[in-house]
């Protein structure tokens, strides 16, 4: 199954991509909070309208690890706080990971190189992180405490 081609990317359209490359791609990357791996493919639940029990479309997803997607469901918190509560916008990250993929197929001549994925992405996350450290590591601490000693 290979990318399927949206014509724009707007939270306004119904277009839902359904594409399990790109998912795993996302995947590939560490986690955007912590930078750990492995991760898995978040999907933003506020980014486009859905039915019940139906995900938006995976042009919205962001890489985390497995603490912090658990952390993010069950903090008790809807989604668009717990982002708003570190002032980081996840709309704008799945679009900048979106674009750099459809980029990395589209040109022939493209370097596969994610580095500069990361310098746009950290760039703006970074102070962001610093500033609310103490609760992005909440689900570390809490997963260090309750392993048992080895």
């Amino acid at each position: 199954m290979g990318t399927q081609k949206l014509g724009i990317q707007s939270r306004d359209k119904e277009q839902k991509l359904k594409d399990k490359k790109y998912l795993k791609w996302v995947a590939s990357n560490p986690c955007i909070l912590c930078q750990s791996v492995p991760v898995q493919a978040h999907h933003i639940t506020y980014a486009q309208h859905r039915g019940f029990g139906q995900k938006v479309g995976d042009q919205w997803t962001i890489p985390l690890c497995f603490l912090h997607h658990d952390y993010l469901h069950r903090c008790g918190m809807s989604e668009q706080d717990f982002w708003g509560k570190m002032e980081i916008d996840p709309l704008d990250i799945a679009t900048t990971f979106y674009k750099h993929h459809k980029e990395m197929w589209k040109n022939p001549d493209f370097f596969y190189d994610d580095s500069m994925l990361w310098v746009t992405v950290y760039n703006k996350l970074v102070p962001k992180i610093k500033k609310h450290v103490d609760f992005i590591m909440q689900p570390k601490l809490k997963n260090i405490v309750s392993s048992p000693e080895v």
